[in-house]
């Protein structure tokens, strides 16, 4: 008496012929050394790591580099806050605690 599940022959023939792989097909697998040369999970979150820091580093610098030129050209124009400031004086426009009191703000307090 023949089971539901009784495979003939034919079939099972034609289940490989579908699905067995040919020479070709095990001639283009991926070998262990293929495999081995892989780039691993880990190696790219290191490798990403470090292209962080780096970004991180080179942004920190321009940065400084940015807040220096910054400084350079506030304090060039707090020379010519001051010398306006000394012509105002000079043409009786600004009283001496009023200059005295402008020169002591920021971002460069000076001294009177």
């Amino acid at each position: 008496m023949p089971n539901e599940y009784d495979v003939t022959t034919n079939e099972i023939m034609d289940f490989l012929k579908e699905n067995m792989a040919t020479k070709d097909d095990i001639k283009n697998m991926a070998t262990k050394d293929d495999i081995k040369d892989m780039v691993t999970k880990q190696y790219l979150d290191e490798k990403l790591g470090k292209f962080r820091s780096d970004i991180t580093d080179y942004m920190d610098r321009r940065l400084l580099d940015l807040k220096g030129d910054l400084v350079v050209i506030m304090k060039s124009e707090d020379r010519k806050l001051s010398a306006l400031i000394e012509l105002l004086v000079h043409k009786s426009i600004l009283t001496t605690s009023e200059a005295h009191s402008i020169v002591k703000m920021e971002p460069f307090p000076q001294r009177v």
